[in-house]
Parts: structure tokens; C-alpha cells; sequence
């Protein structure tokens, strides 16, 4: 598809009377299906980019302002048969990857924000790579991801063309979780779930220079009894750091199932020691248990008294998606995404035969299900195979969980949830958003056509928003098909919703499109 000159529809909706979101602008793209290729990318107050792969071996860009007019568009070319993986943004420069399955073959295309014009980087890595993590900061490139079992960690400064593996070498099992830029102190750590052969899970967090050179490691073990299944370190104004993540009972972790989270944890970390954890459980937030209704909250509520009565804790059966910190006003939000596998019965005992093992052919991802399933070449195929009588048909999120963290104290403030109606999804990804005004948290998710929400401060809920449909290019539209929606947060308050729709119109005919809707909450 090319979007060179496309039709553009953009039509400004001053909706004042919804009184939880207010849509201010809408950019419809003409397409002939909707499986063409766009990729949305947001970059803030810059606006937003388009990627469109527009075929085996060219892409074209176009950058909209973030009143959606377009500034300027750009085309390129790739290698033959590479495909486009994901981006990192720096806050400068945008840098994309293009790769295929289990090659050792990347390119990096470095789009130039401003003056919109990009740069081509071949590199060379490790052979059958499934990649997992990729950070672009001041021109150096990691890419992580797992060969045979074992994690793998390169990096690549892409003005020297130099290439090398750094140190991830552990005993027993690791993946890399995160790869994340301090800003502050211009380093990236890199955060690795380790899980040792005697069943002690642990978190370490290895920290490097632009240049990609080590420069600290800090390991954090849990209590007996308990396992660390993923971490955030985040730095704090006196120097210090805060380590933040989640935990379980170390006997519920299955390498077919999932980790099983029971709480999170806090730690503060000095240059000279790790400070004593601080664990709290699930059972003790005053609204973990909220998106329940009210008959089933009060059962859970009954269990879990029942079981501190006699000393111990009602162990909970979750799992959850932990999103990146958010650091504002003087306080760290937490916002984890809790969900479930599904399966339905299948009398084909090779499924769909889907290429690179994906859910699709049958596969349960187990360790590793959190980052891989967000690599489109990947989706767990380590986990077991179901012998064709059950199928794995997809995620099933149930609630949002949100909480405010005192970083100086490393202590929990308040907590709340966000009930997720009966959404799916066949990839593991963030679908909750959350941006964070005045004290104020507002969660937003995108489901079928509509933009559910739910607005708070502390433990209280200021706004507990129904679903809100996106209004549509002209009046008379009714939308017959809503696939590959999202959302996220944007600037300020803005956040920005795209898709791909089928709309009918009497006076105006059928069409199908590409949207991306500006929305103020």
C-alpha cells in the first residue's frame, strides 16, 4: 500500500457534552483492506509517526504534527524480505528495526525527527536470535533476546559499526525482562529474571554506559519462601535507587504456567548495600479485589480473613504484566495488567501450523511468556504442547492494577484497580494506558470501537467512565468491523487511539480505513 498522497478526512470534533472525554481531532487513511501494514508510533509534542512497509524491500514515513496535519513524508529501502520488528525513541531520533525470523541480519533505520530524513544501519549479530528487548540511546544499539535457552545481550554503536555480546551469562535459567535509559545518571540497565536451579528466583540489574561498558551489578534475592519474577529500578534524587517489581510463593512457579504473583516488593539500593525487602500482599490492598462484583469481592474478602485468622495468606492464582514506572509529582505509579490464558477444543492435533511456533499452532508459553509474546517472530514456544484436544485461544485480561509509591520511603501510599471487560488478545502486550495530571491517574483502554476509562486519585475513584465510541468521519457512518485497535497516551492529557475500521454509509458508500483519533480526558 501507498500512502504517498493519500485521501485524508480529518474532521474536529468539539464533543463538549461528554463529560468523560472530549475527541478533538480525527485522520481517516483510505485502505483497500485491513491487512495493509501501518505502524502507529507516537512521540509525543513531535506528534506522531506512520510507518507503512510497502513491500518486500521499501517503507515509507509520513510524520503528522499533533493537530494531525502532515509535515512531511520520506521513503526508503530495506533489505530484501526483512521485516519490521519495533522502535526505540530517545527522545531525539527514532530508530527502527527490521529483521526476519531467527536471522543474524538487522537494520536499523535512524529517522531523523526534525528535518525528517533517515539514515540506514546494517549490523550482524548472533545466528537464530529470538529477540526479546531493543534499546536505541545516543547511537548505541541493544538487542536482547534467548539462543538455544540462553539469553543473549549485543550491543552496536552504530557510528563505529563495532559489535559485541555483553556479559549475561548466569547459573540456571534468565531472560531479560527490561532494558531501560536513566536519563539522569546516562546509563541502561538491564534487568534479568534469574531463576536458579535450587528454585531461588531472583532479579539482577546490570547497568552500562552509552559505550556499552559494565558498569555495576546489583542482585536482589527474595525471602525464603518467596520468588522475585520482575523488577524496575529507578533513581532517586539523593542517589539512591528504588527496586520495585512483583513477587510469589516460590512453591506456585511452573515453567508451563506462568509465574503466580502473590504482591509486589520494594527495596532501596545503595552503592554499598541492598536495603531489606518490603513485601506487600495482594490481600492487604484495599482494592485489589474491586473489579469483582460485589457478591464475589465479599467472598474473596471472607477468604482472605479467614486465612490471616490462622496466621497465614490466601494465595492468589494471578499473573501479571508490569508497565514501565511512571515518576511524577513526587511519587512512583505502579500499573500492572493482570490476565489469564484461555484455550478452546481443537480436533486438528497440529492446529493451524503456524509458522515460528506461535500460540496459534498450539503452544502454551511458559517461562518467558512476558517479553517474547511481544516480538512478532516469537510467542513462547517453550512451553508445552497440548497433544491437539486443546488449543491456546488467547490472553483474557481481567483488571488494572495501580498504586502509588513514596520512593523516598519505599513505601505503598494507596492502591486502586480497573476492571478489563472481556478483552483478548492472541500477543501478551500493554492495553491499559495511564498518564498522570495533578495527582490524578487516568487509565484508558480501547475495546471494539470504543475507549473505556477510569480516572483516580489515591484510593478514591473521581470518575469511573462507561465506554465512549470514537465518532466517526461524516455523519450517517456506521462501523460493520473494528481489528488492530489501541491506544496510548499521548502528551499532556491527549491520548491517541488508531485502528484499522470497515464503514458504511448510505449517502456516501462503504469504506475501509486506517484512523487515528486525538481524545482529551
Amino acid at each position: 500500500m501507498n500512502i504517498r498522497n493519500p485521501l485524508f478526512v480529518i474532521t474536529l470534533l468539539l464533543l463538549g457534552s461528554l463529560n468523560v472525554f472530549a475527541q478533538q481531532k480525527r485522520l481517516e487513511i483510505p485502505i483497500p483492506s485491513s491487512n495493509a501494514n501501518i505502524f502507529t508510533i507516537p512521540v509525543g509534542q513531535e506528534g506522531v509517526m506512520l510507518l507503512t512497509q510497502t513491500g518486500r524491500n521499501s517503507y515509507h514515513i509520513d510524520r503528522f504534527d499533533t493537530n494531525l496535519e502532515r509535515s512531511w513524508s520520506v521513503d526508503g529501502t530495506i533489505t530484501d524480505g526483512l521485516e519490521y520488528v519495533t522502535y526505540s525513541y530517545d527522545g531525539k531520533n527514532i530508530y527502527l528495526l527490521f529483521s526476519r525470523n531467527k536471522s543474524n541480519v538487522y537494520e536499523i533505520i535512524k529517522v531523523y525527527v526534525g528535518p525528517g530524513f533517515t539514515e540506514k544501519f546494517e549490523i550482524h549479530s548472533v545466528d537464530k536470535m529470538e529477540i526479546s528487548q531493543f534499546k536505541a540511546f545516543h547511537d548505541g544499539i541493544y538487542i536482547a533476546g534467548v539462543v538455544r535457552e540462553q539469553p543473549i545481550l549485543s550491543y552496536t554503536n552504530l557510528q563505529t559499526r563495532q559489535n559485541r555480546l555483553l556479559n549475561a551469562s548466569f547459573k540456571g535459567k534468565a531472560e531479560v525482562q527490561a532494558i531501560e535509559v536513566d536519563s539522569v545518571t546516562n546509563r541502561v540497565n538491564v534487568t534479568y529474571a534469574v531463576q536458579q536451579k535450587n528454585r531461588e528466583f531472583s532479579i539482577v540489574v546490570k547497568s552500562f554506559d552509552d559505550e556499552g561498558k559494565q558498569l555495576s551489578e546489583i542482585v536482589v534475592t527474595p525471602d525464603e519462601d518467596y520468588a522475585l519474577l520482575d523488577g524496575r529500578l529507578s533513581p532517586l534524587p539523593d542517589g539512591t535507587q528504588l527496586m520495585i517489581g512483583t513477587y510469589g510463593y516460590r512453591s506456585m512457579q511452573s515453567q508451563t504456567k506462568g509465574h503466580m504473583v502473590q504482591g509486589i516488593y520494594l527495596c532501596k539500593v545503595t552503592d554499598k548495600e541492598i536495603l531489606p525487602l518490603k513485601y506487600y500482599s495482594f490481600t492487604d490492598f484495599k482494592n485489589f479485589f474491586s473489579y469483582l462484583s460485589p457478591r464475589d469481592q465479599e467472598r474473596r474478602e471472607r477468604q482472605v480473613q479467614r486465612k490471616k485468622e490462622k496466621g497465614s495468606d490466601l494465595k492468589l492464582n494471578t499473573q501479571l504484566l508490569l508497565h514501565d514506572l511512571i515518576q511524577k509529582d513526587g511519587q512512583l505509579i505502579l500499573v500492572a495488567e493482570a490476565f489469564q490464558a484461555t484455550f478452546r477444543n481443537n480436533s486438528n492435533a497440529w492446529g493451524y501450523g503456524s509458522p515460528w511456533g506461535s500460540p496459534m499452532g498450539g503452544f502454551y508459553p511458559g517461562w518467558g511468556w512476558g517479553m517474547y509474546s511481544l516480538n512478532p517472530f516469537y510467542f513462547g514456544n517453550r512451553g508445552f504442547y497440548n497433544n491437539g484436544a486443546q488449543m491456546f485461544d488467547g490472553w483474557q485480561y481481567t483488571h488494572a492494577v495501580v498504586a502509588g509509591i513514596d520512593p523516598e520511603k519505599a513505601t505503598l501510599i494507596w492502591d486502586n484497580s480497573f476492571e478489563i471487560d472481556k478483552v483478548k488478545t492472541m500477543s501478551l502486550k500493554e492495553k491499559v494506558k495511564a498518564n498522570v495530571q495533578n495527582n490524578q491517574v487516568t487509565l484508558v483502554y480501547s475495546d471494539n470501537g470504543s475507549l473505556r476509562s477510569k480516572s483516580i486519585k489515591n484510593n478514591m475513584v473521581v470518575e469511573d467512565g462507561t465506554a465512549q465510541a470514537l465518532a466517526t468521519g461524516n455523519t450517517g457512518d456506521r462501523v460493520r468491523r473494528n481489528s488492530t485497535e489501541n491506544v496510548d497516551y499521548w502528551y499532556d492529557n491527549y491520548f491517541l487511539a488508531w485502528g484499522f475500521q470497515r464503514i458504511t454509509n448510505d449517502a456516501e458508500g462503504r469504506r475501509n480505513v486506517f484512523y487515528l483519533n486525538k481524545v482529551a480526558y
